[in-house]
């Protein structure tokens, strides 16, 4: 057993000299305040775990207690209240607010916001796009500028509809089949 600890030790103590200059463990308490092994808490390669936390660049995993903020993520960023991404590939999600700019993948929020452009399926009570969503909306409320896919919930409204579909109890699309329909609504 003491040999097993020896080379456990051994192993994390060499483990900065073998990752480069990217952090594989990150410990954050809030935005700047963390530490990473190695010593680089603004690019991580590996986990990200904290009550609040903000990462240049993730490749990995990310969960915090109340918030993370990446701005180029490829993996996963999780948080219980606040989760936002500016550009990625994967999963951001939170218990109450969700926002990316740029991203494709999956997101989930109480209120699910993208600024910019979304492709995948964005989930929530509320979501909102203000660029172009390829892909799907599932909600209460969803509302797209650009519409490239499906909106499935009970009020949907759309500014425009490339090529989809609007299934809800009041679809609003200024044109689409009519301009406000019930249960269904699209153009293709």
């Amino acid at each position: 057993m003491k040999k097993l600890a020896v080379l456990l030790v051994a192993v994390l103590m060499a483990a900065p000299a073998f990752a480069g200059d990217k952090g594989i463990l990150k410990l954050s308490l809030w935005g700047d305040a963390a530490v990473a092994v190695p010593n680089n808490i603004h690019t991580v390669r590996g986990i990200d775990l904290g009550i609040g936390s903000t990462t240049d660049s993730l490749y990995g995993f990310q969960w915090n207690l109340l918030f993370g903020e990446v701005g180029e993520l490829r993996g996963i960023n999780e948080a219980l209240a606040v989760a936002k991404v500016n550009e990625g590939y994967g999963i951001n999600s939170a218990w109450i607010y969700a926002r990316t700019n740029h991203f494709y993948g999956a997101q989930g929020a109480i209120v699910s916001i993208n600024d910019s452009f979304f492709g995948g399926l964005q989930a929530g009570l509320i979501n909102l796009s203000h660029g172009k969503v390829i892909g799907a909306q599932f909600g209460f409320y969803n509302q797209v500028a650009d519409l490239h896919g499906v909106q499935l919930g009970f009020v949907n409204y759309a500014q425009h509809i490339s090529k989809g579909l609007q299934i809800g109890l009041v679809n609003i699309a200024k044109n689409g089949w009519l301009p406000a329909m019930i249960i269904v609504n699209g153009r293709f």
